[in-house]
Formats: C-alpha cells, structure tokens, sequence
C-alpha cells in the first residue's frame, strides 16, 4: 500500500504541471453546480482525500493509509511539482468514510504551497485519533466528496478524489 500511495502523489504532481490524471470526473468549475457569485481562490489542484475507515480495514492497515499520505504529502516528488510552476498551490481536505452518511472531515480544505504548510497538514493527519466505522459505502463517500467539491472556497484547473479502501461494498449503491 505503500507504493500506491506514491503514485498518487505523483499523480497529483502530474496534474500540477499540467499532465492528464486518470481518475474519477467531477464537476468543472464552469458546472451547473459551481457558484459564479462566491469568492473563490484560485489553485492549481482542489485534492479530496478519501480514507476507508470500515471493518473491512484492520488496524495496521489504517495506520499504512494515514502514514502513506502523509508521507505522500512531505514527499520530495510532490514539493518539486509544487515548485515547478512559481506560485503553485493545492487545495487539500481528508475526510475519513465507511458507510453512507458516516464520513468525517479530519482535514478541512487547507492549502499546500510549500514544505511548511505541507508538514502542517501531514502532521495533523498523523494526530487525528483513529476510528472505525461499519459497512462500506464507496458509493457515499464518492457523493460525499463530489460535495466538498462544490462548498469550498477554491478552484483549481484540476479536480482529484484520491480514494483509499479495501473489501467489496457492504452497502447498494
């Protein structure tokens, strides 16, 4: 799991300069969806970061994940794409998820610009007191961060969900 979590580092690092990142589509700042009246502040990446906290997940296993962004979060690949285009900044929140409706923000939206507010964010994650929750919901936490998507106060040219999780769905979609 380790691994995996470099790549998505080097996918939101990829999508800083420019790159295309495979993933999972969300609306674009010119949706119906987006509020043309907010204030918003420009980013180069909105990253949602969406942690399986399910029984389907032991202990060891949340502990990989949290370690794995953080690292991912301090590592040299990301903070070199940050400094590849002068001003870069990402948009960040991590919430944790198991079934629909059970999802908490650990993160709210911060901004990463740089090697301090990037230990700044890595070290809240590691600080977040674990939690479990019981069935597992993909389905939900995918609406959910669609959702804070649209409620926070940036807009980047690229939009990420980063998802992270073990097990089959425990729950219809």
């Amino acid at each position: 799991m380790r691994w995996c979590v470099s790549v998505g580092a080097v996918l939101v690092a990829g999508a800083i300069v420019g790159g295309d990142v495979a993933g999972i589509a969300a609306p674009t700042p010119n949706s119906r969806f987006a509020d043309a009246n907010r204030s918003v502040q420009p980013v180069n990446v909105e990253l949602v970061i969406a942690v399986d906290v399910s029984y389907s997940m032991d202990m060891d296993e949340l502990a990989i994940q949290r370690e794995g962004y953080a690292h991912a979060i301090v590592s040299k690949d990301f903070l070199q794409a940050l400094r590849t285009i002068p001003g870069s900044k990402v948009a960040v929140t991590y919430f944790e998820w198991s079934m629909s409706g059970d999802e908490k923000i650990i993160i709210p939206w911060r901004v990463i610009d740089g090697p301090e507010s990037a230990d700044a964010v890595a070290a809240e994650i590691m600080k977040a007191p674990v939690r479990r929750g019981s069935s597992t919901s993909i389905s939900g936490a995918l609406d959910f961060a669609v959702q804070l998507f649209e409620e926070n106060p940036y807009r980047g040219l690229r939009r990420v969900i980063d998802i992270s999780g073990d097990g089959p769905p425990t729950e219809p979609p």
